[in-house]
């Protein structure tokens, strides 16, 4: 022990003064701020990231500010209040969340409705790029800016501000917001929700976590005057409980005198409020157990025991107990995995949490699997036997050196990405900070580096058990759909009968290597070439493989990847439409025939690589994204899947096994229910759109699809693109050295022009499909055939239009009658079939108001019919998308996209040429000749998910 101090002693003083590779940027606070330290430094002995600038001002608002250039136009705010549900009186259960929403309702400077329309104005779309959120302890706002403009940031912040101190709470504004706000709770009611409340008052009873969730008590709700709302506003939002977050391509001194002027005067004379995150759990309760019955739940068990700790800093000390329990974790995952892929264990998922830090004085320790139906008894013993064998017995060297190379790889690559991090990742870590230091990732990696001696066998096996090992008295929490459930006694007697059976040594691992890095001579280049305009460079091989090449700087250490081998559902057509889902869910799985599949990752762990190979509608292949040193063996892997596929019994047999369960909920709630029926529906049940029966499903196997792949993998033409952090050169080797080792392909496309004629079913009229769910839910989808995706301006013309749909549904739908939470249009085109096109208009609410919802998405499509689009609300919706052109071409996912056919699709590159300019041409008069088009005649589909107890009742007889 004396040794461990020591060593953990010098850490610290090895790493002071360490410094990330990004220095601050030089300049002078403004008056009325000041920097300050980095949030949390002053109880840690760990190095703060250098690059971030924290401040607060004179009245205690507290920010950080980190210059970052990815996305290289976007600037993200956040603001965060410490303040949520956990700080609600009896009497206010929900107003933390009823808050929120009227910050978006009208404030000292914005009228009621203008907030929102102020921002889609700036360019920024509601629900992707303006949200909000609340938490038990925080409440967040978030704007993201599509560019680093001063006017754009000056107008976020000035809204910040009215959120945080000016909102009216006009009582007419409150009345119609409470609809709104309990149509999203209704949303919310769910089997889920509900048995995460049960679990809660078993885990945690009498805490802010059973009592006091974020989305209230509906009478509450409902009756709540504006007075208490905007009384609990006044003494919660203040500057001293507020920190603001901005992330992007900034003047850090411009950001703050901005933040002085906009927030500087706020001052609050009341007394300082305390922490909010307390609370108090009986550690000596003894063992207790509970079940939820419901008839759509999942076959689950969760066992949790809270043990009495203390408050533990962001610390060298904790990162180490941190690291060694994860490792544990991460092998007893890999045990679960392998071992119900071996034996006829009705295991479908799950694993062990070790948390520090609830509630600031307890460790909790678990674990949580997830089963087939009536399999509790079987869950709960191999799960809880093979959690007492770790802490009995410890873990092998093999499974503690996979974990290191997992670890290893984690933090170097991360270190390497660091210089492109998104702004995203960034501003989301410092909102979420807590009691923890923000550090660099760089700093992280020579921590590991420092710490790594400490992840020795004897460490995590003694911190493991001295952990779980005290696992006697958990809380033990049963989901089944089975009758009556178990009772308590019941459970608890189970968990004895499992605690009293032995256990015996683990089977030690063995490392193997892996099997497919020959494929013969390297492939020769048959033609090498440029498009200039696109910087695109274009290989054939002699073989007849394609490969795109586009070197890019967006993200450091970084390559994605596309392999299309030309057919897909195509291929499979109709009549064995059914192997596509099969290939989809188990021939990676299926592994390779030297190598199972948790063997192939466990050779694959320490570096990028995934076993990946899927299908598509018209290929089969994968996307994905792989560091350059890792690139030669994705590519071995994914070769090695065309030519030694594994084809494993257990793959099939663990595809089969939760297919039972699946199928029972495919009605559980109303989004399910109405997708199933509708693909059914619409395509008149066609195998290679709709969802096939469950038998037919279990009926498949892996000799049907070896027959019906046949060869194609290895023969049918292949195109590779790669995008990224490119050493073109080596790029180039590896798809030699592997498929470019192959046979030759084909080097033309197959011809499935048959297969591609398909259009809708010629039913029409209202569809009402029984749901599951609560009796207060619905679900409902008014469909518009169009057509394929013939034309680029129609298409974006046509998602435009779904565009100003929304927004005036969104005005109407929730905004004038709080009917529904959300509402959406939206166009689908398809670029491979000719004849499948759609417009929708989605919404969820009660049943009561299906008459009130359908009637007013009548008015607004016959408004929308008979003239154009009002100006203001064509640029609402017109300018999200031309700001989000600002970063399109800086985006390696949008040149992946342009890259995966550059060779086998060339419509695709003029496409991508025209794309903002095309867009830029669309006016009001064009999306009106579309709406004339197709809205003008009645929909063809409504599709209406309904409670099955409504749809089950009687027909009133005709007057």
């Amino acid at each position: 022990m004396k040794k461990t101090l020591i060593s953990i002693f010098w850490l610290a003083l090895f790493f002071t003064g360490a410094t990330s590779s990004f220095a601050a940027p030089a300049g002078k606070p403004p008056a009325g701020a000041e920097r300050t330290k980095p949030w949390n430094a002053e109880t840690s002995d760990l190095e703060p990231d250098a690059s971030i600038i924290y401040g607060r001002l004179s009245n205690g608002l507290r920010y950080a500010i980190r210059p970052n250039q990815r996305p290289q136009n976007q600037v993200l705010v956040r603001m965060a209040i410490d303040f949520g549900s956990a700080a609600e009186a009896e009497e206010e259960q929900g107003l933390a969340h009823f808050i929120e929403h009227m910050a978006f309702n009208g404030s000292t400077n914005v009228p009621e409705g203008e907030m929102v329309k102020i921002l889609e104005r700036l360019g920024l779309s509601f629900g992707a790029d303006t949200n909000a959120s609340t938490g038990y302890t925080q409440t967040q706002y978030k704007l993201d800016l599509p560019k680093s403009d001063p006017r754009l940031i000056e107008r976020a912040l000035f809204l910040m501000r009215e959120a945080a101190r000016e909102v009216s709470f006009n009582p007419a504004a409150v009345e119609r917001e409470r609809g709104i706000i309990l149509a999203e709770r209704r949303e919310r009611e769910n089997f889920a929700y509900q048995s995460a409340r049960a679990a809660n008052s078993l885990y945690y009873p009498d805490t802010f976590y059973a009592t006091r969730y974020p989305i209230g008590l509906p009478e509450i709700i409902q009756t709540a005057p504006a007075e208490r709302i905007k009384a609990l506003y006044r003494k919660y939002y203040r500057p001293d409980r507020i920190k603001i977050i901005i992330v992007g391509p900034v003047d850090t001194v411009a950001i703050e005198r901005e933040l002085v002027t906009k927030f500087a005067d706020w001052q609050v004379t009341s007394p300082l409020l305390g922490d909010i995150d307390r609370c108090t759990l009986n550690t000596a309760r003894g063992i207790s157990a509970k079940s939820f019955v419901h008839p759509e739940v999942s076959e689950s068990m969760g066992v949790q025991q809270f043990l009495q700790d203390k408050k533990r800093p962001d610390t060298i000390q904790r990162a180490i107990t941190e690291l060694q329990m994860d490792i544990a974790n991460g092998i007893l995952a890999q045990r679960m995995n392998r071992r119900s892929r071996d034996g006829d264990i009705p295991f479908l998922g799950g694993g062990v949490n070790f948390n520090y830090g609830l509630c600031d004085q307890y460790a909790a320790i678990g674990y949580g699997v997830v089963g087939k139906d009536g399999s509790w008894q079987a869950l709960l013993s191999f799960t809880e036997q093979t959690v007492r064998q770790a802490a009995q017995y410890g873990f092998d060297e093999t499974e503690i050196a996979e974990q290191l190379k997992r670890l290893d790889t984690q933090y170097t690559n991360n270190a390497k990405d660091e210089g492109t991090e998104s702004s995203g990742a960034i501003a989301n870590a410092l909102v979420e900070l807590n009691d923890d230091v923000y550090n660099s990732d760089r700093y992280r990696q020579m921590l590991w580096l420092q710490v790594r001696p400490f992840m020795t066998k004897a460490a995590i096996d003694g911190e493991f058990s001295k952990w779980f090992g005290q696992m006697n008295a958990p809380q033990i929490f049963l989901t089944t759909k089975q009758n009556e459930g178990a009772s308590a006694d019941e459970i608890m007697s189970a968990f004895a009968a499992s605690k009293a059976t032995a256990v015996s040594a683990p089977v030690e691992r063995k490392a193997s290597t892996f099997a497919y890095t020959d494929f013969g001579s390297a492939g020769a280049i048959f033609s090498d070439k440029t498009i200039d305009d696109l910087g695109i460079r274009t290989v054939r091989f002699a073989n007849g493989v394609l490969l795109n090449l586009k070197k890019t700087d967006f993200e450091d250490n970084r390559i994605r990847y596309s392999l299309r081998v030309d057919g897909g559902k195509l291929h499979f057509g109709k009549e064995n439409a059914v192997l596509a889902w099969l290939m989809s869910a188990a021939f990676v799985s299926g592994g390779l025939e030297a190598h199972d599949i948790e063997d192939l990752r466990s050779i694959l762990a320490g570096t990028t690589v995934s076993p990946a190979f899927a299908v598509a509608d018209n290929y089969f292949g994968a996307t994905g994204a792989v560091a350059p040193a890792d690139l030669e063996r994705q590519f071995q892997v994914m070769a090695a899947y065309t030519t030694h596929p594994g084809y494993s019994e257990n793959a099939l047999r663990l595809f089969r096994r939760p297919l039972p369960e699946i199928y029972a909920r495919l009605d559980a709630v109303p989004a399910s229910a109405l997708g199933i029926a509708m693909a059914r529906i619409m395509t008149d049940d066609d195998p290679r759109f709709a969802l096939s029966p469950l038998s037919v499903i279990q009926a498949a196997n892996f000799d049907q699809l070896k027959g019906a792949l046949g060869d194609i993998l290895t023969q049918n033409r292949l195109e590779i693109a790669l995008v990224g952090d490119l050493d073109e050169a080596a790029a180039i080797a590896a798809v030699a050295k592997s498929f470019g080792a192959l046979p030759n392909r084909a080097s033309t496309g197959k011809d499935y022009d048959a297969q591609l004629q398909v259009g809708w079913s010629s039913a029409q009229g209202n569809f009402d499909i029984p749901h599951k769910g609560e009796a207060n839910q619905l679900g409902w989808r008014r469909v518009w055939p169009t057509t394929g995706d013939k034309d680029q301006k129609n298409t974006q013309a046509m998602d435009l239009l779904a565009r100003v749909i929304t927004l005036r549904l969104t005005d109407e739908l929730r905004e004038k009658l709080g009917a529904t939470y959300g509402v959406s249009a939206s166009s689908e085109m398809s670029d491979l079939y000719p004849a499948l096109g759609q417009l929708s208009v989605s919404t969820a609410g009660d049943p009561k108001d299906l008459a009130v919802i359908e009637l007013t998405v009548d008015q607004v499509i016959a408004e929308i019919v008979k003239a154009p689009a009002d100006a203001d609300v064509f640029e609402r919706a017109r300018k999200p998308v031309l700001e989000s052109y600002a970063d399109w071409k800086k985006r390696n996912d949008t040149w992946l996209g342009v890259a995966a056919e550059a060779q086998t699709n060339t419509d695709k590159l003029d496409r991508f040429r025209q794309n903002e300019a095309k867009f830029t041409s669309i006016t009001r008069q064009d999306i009106w000749a579309l709406a004339k088009q197709y809205l003008e005649k009645p929909a063809q589909f409504t599709f209406r998910a309904l409670p099955d107890e409504i749809l089950r009742q009687p027909s009133e007889p005709a007057n």
